[in-house]
């Protein structure tokens, strides 16, 4: 006796198997709908990891800290790269590093791993520090001070002059708070300059601080919602919502400060000339003059220049999960296509396997047959 072929529960169970696939896939796809990298909002006081550049020779460098109990170590450094110029540095959207290429002309991309470097031309002859802007889509870069560039980083592309009129048409660094507020530094290496204000809308610059110390570096403060500027041997608190106000001073003796990172709980790291990291600690104040900080001083490296954010615009960003659940979620859609396609060709080979094989007769067999004759 031939049993013949039923393809009910097979089916129900390839039907099944594709749901399933499909939708996992859905989820996977949803969850992996964000970003692939995010902004870091505070930095881990333990086991991070600091990136800094050294002006002479030119260098890119990273150092493990570590802080707790009150204590700093750091640890032993390591060279990540030697570009041809080496100041301002930062980390890009894509999670390279961008230094300022100093008279190069030039912004390098550095691979953190490798070491790889590749220029990208600024449009300006001198690149020093360097500021994201919060779409991640563009960097700015000038001299100690000189011509504002705009460096595109989506895609990554030559960049230009924007040409500044206003208070001051020649600025050192930028720094970009929430609510679009921007603050300007514009002083020479020494650090004695002018502070104010930057509409990028109409390239207007509006100052509110002049010949004032601790105008060189410059950087947005989330902990205590302000903005952080260095220079000479003084470090300024700046309140986004009054910035023309010195909320809080410090000042460290025989330090020479060009740029600072914070952590967003409460630490400043301030890098200086000397080849000195200083760590102020202002979380029990929200001061970074306070008489009350813990200020820590600690050789790090000869002819040290600036160090890289450590949270916000131009910190590492934080990779996620989202590549990931994209992958699973369109290798889960082909996979259910896949089973449905072998499904139905299994479907289709049994069926012509059990039909007669009318074919196989002679030519007159088949018209008999199929006559009924």
């Amino acid at each position: 006796m031939v049993r013949s072929w039923s393809p009910g529960r097979w089916l129900l169970g390839i039907a099944g198997v594709a749901v399933a696939l499909v939708a996992f896939g859905g989820v996977a796809l949803g969850l992996g709908s964000g970003p692939e990298r995010v902004t870091r909002t505070a930095a881990s006081q333990h086991d991070a990891t600091l990136y800094f550049t050294t002006y002479h020779p030119p260098g890119v460098d990273e150092v493990s800290y570590r802080y707790a109990g009150g204590r700093l170590t750091l640890g032993t450094p390591r060279v990540v790269a030697h570009p041809p110029g080496a100041d301002g540095i930062l980390f890009g959207p894509d999670g390279n590093l961008l230094v300022g290429g100093q008279g190069t002309g030039k912004v390098f991309s550095i691979s953190p791993s490798s070491g790889a470097v590749r220029g990208l031309p600024t449009g300006v002859p001198v690149s020093y520090h360097l500021a994201l802007d919060p779409t991640d889509a563009h960097l700015y870069t000038a001299a100690a001070p000189g011509p504002l560039s705009e460096v595109p980083l989506k895609p990554p592309g030559p960049g230009h002059p924007v040409p500044l009129r206003g208070s001051d048409t020649r600025v050192t660094a930028l720094a970009f708070a929430p609510g679009g507020v921007i603050l300007y530094t514009a002083s020479s290496p020494a650090g004695v300059g002018n502070i104010g204000l930057l509409n990028l809308a109409n390239d207007t610059t509006h100052r509110l601080l002049t010949d004032v110390p601790g105008a060189h570096g410059a950087i947005y403060d989330p902990f205590s919602h302000s903005f952080m500027v260095v220079g000479s041997d003084v470090a300024l608190q700046l309140p986004v919502s009054d910035p023309g106000h010195i909320a809080s001073e410090l000042t460290v003796p025989h330090m020479q400060f060009d740029q600072l990172a914070v952590t967003g709980t409460g630490q400043a790291f301030l890098a200086s000339n000397t080849g000195s990291m200083v760590l102020v600690d202002y979380s029990g104040t929200g001061r970074i003059g306070a008489v009350a900080d813990r200020v820590i001083i600690t050789p790090l490296a000869a002819n040290l220049d600036d160090v890289a954010p450590l949270v916000g615009l131009g910190a590492r960003p934080v990779v996620t999960a989202a590549h990931t659940w994209r992958v699973a979620g369109a290798s889960s859609f082909a996979a259910a296509a896949l089973v449905v396609l072998a499904a139905a060709g299994r479907q289709v080979g049994r069926y012509r396997r059990s039909r007669p094989a009318i074919s196989r007769l002679p030519r007159w067999d088949r018209r008999r047959r199929s006559s009924g004759h």
